[in-house]
């Protein structure tokens, strides 16, 4: 029996291999010395397979993926920045006509993102829960910005509580690990392991997202709370509902740690796993789209 792409769990990095069909199995090969050595790939419980670098594929094994629903992502170095994904024209229907149905009332998008700004709230008070010494409670940051959720009257005013939750909850990990911090996303610093591990686990939480979208057949262009001409917009706003519940922890505290990157990606993947972020993700976006058109109805 397939696993439903919502019950799946892999998410792997392959660099440094050719992947191919070997007796009717997905493999992937490397070269050690005088040998080849073969793993399987277990391709039906898994979600998104990026490929790094030195990695080739054949014909045969992109076809299975495409045939089993799988993610396929071409990445640079260490998982990120996405290249390209897989496309199929044989996408499910009923999530876009749902979609369209209520995305162009701007009063029905607030209500779709404040939605998923509250579930993202949920989400934080779920996770920092369960983060290995980690001490701080971000209750009461969480308790004022889903009040603020509720009386913002536009988008551009959620948005606006929305980017002052997320310096708060910056404000509170940096107290704890008594470090100076400023969010500077893409700076490209290595020597800044905490903006550097955020970018990193981010570009993982954007592939989550992505692949949500694209085995739900919505179109990434149709957003309800970024830019509505930002390339890829619906990823964030999907994304948001889990990067600070799982992946601002883990990078916090590999970096303060002084992890490595492979350590803190490695953290990040193990994490996602473990609060089950690919189905929370699935389960939220139905929901949403179930209740804005239960209402219209």
């Amino acid at each position: 029996m397939a696993i439903l792409p919502s019950h799946r769990q892999g998410i792997y990095l392959l660099e440094q291999c050719r992947i191919m069909v070997k007796d009717e199995k997905l493999t992937y090969v490397r070269q050690e010395g005088a040998y080849q050595k073969f793993w399987s790939i277990p391709y039906g419980n898994t979600s998104v397979l990026l490929l790094g670098t030195g990695t080739s594929i054949t014909q045969p094994a992109a076809r299975l993926l495409a045939e089993e629903g799988v993610m396929l992502a071409f990445v640079g170095g260490g998982g990120s920045p996405l290249f390209l994904a897989s496309q199929s024209e044989y996408r499910p229907t009923e999530y876009l006509q749902a979609w369209v149905k209520f995305w162009w009332d701007e009063q029905k998008r607030l209500q779709v993102a404040k939605y998923f700004q509250q579930q993202r709230c949920e989400f934080v008070r779920k996770a920092w829960k369960k983060v290995e010494n980690l001490p701080v409670d971000p209750a009461p940051l969480i308790e004022t910005y889903l009040q603020q959720i509720v009386i913002a009257r536009d988008n551009q005013q959620l948005m606006g509580y929305e980017a002052n939750f997320s310096k708060s909850l910056y404000a509170l990990l940096a107290r704890h690990f008594k470090v100076k911090f400023e969010r500077k996303p893409g700076a490209g610093d290595t020597r800044d392991a905490h903006n550097s591990y955020l970018d990193h686990g981010n570009y993982l939480a954007y592939g989550l997202a992505a692949t949500v979208l694209w085995v739900l057949g919505i179109p990434h262009a149709m957003p309800v709370s970024h830019g509505m001409t930002r390339r890829g917009a619906l990823v964030f706003d999907v994304a948001d509902m889990i990067k600070d519940a799982v992946i601002l922890p883990v990078a916090f505290t590999a970096a303060s740690q002084k992890k490595s990157d492979q350590e803190m990606r490695n953290q990040c993947i193990a994490f996602l796993d473990q609060m089950d972020s690919l189905p929370f993700m699935f389960n939220q976006v139905k929901a949403a789209l179930q209740q804005v058109n239960a209402e219209a109805a």
